[in-house]
């Protein structure tokens, strides 16, 4: 597949992810829905202790959006980003390959 990257929830006690493979690049739309997914897949308590990621994350992907979406091409290497920047409970999002978010 072209366009590859997931989204993951991380921590002490959680790891759970969302990915996507496919041969277009995934729309902001679908990022934010497996965002979503992802984030009412995990137990509620740890969804709270990640609100703040979350939040920062769906701004990330409608601002990737904005600007044409990500291409790791263009980056010249995989894109890694986490939610809140530094936090061991934290939103990873990473774009493997190809475009996300456009």
């Amino acid at each position: 597949m072209d366009h590859r990257g997931r989204f993951q929830a991380q921590g002490k006690d959680l790891e759970a992810s969302r990915g996507w493979a496919q041969m277009l690049p995934l729309t902001a739309v679908d990022g934010l829905q497996l965002l979503n997914d992802l984030e009412k897949s995990i137990p509620a308590k740890e969804a709270k202790i990640r609100a703040r990621g979350f939040a920062q994350c769906r701004k990330f992907v409608t601002d990737a959006q904005k600007n044409g979406g990500i291409q790791v091409a263009a980056i010249g290497k995989v894109l890694m980003k986490s939610f809140p920047k530094g936090f061991k409970e934290r939103v990873d999002v990473e774009v493997h390959a190809g475009t996300a978010f456009v």
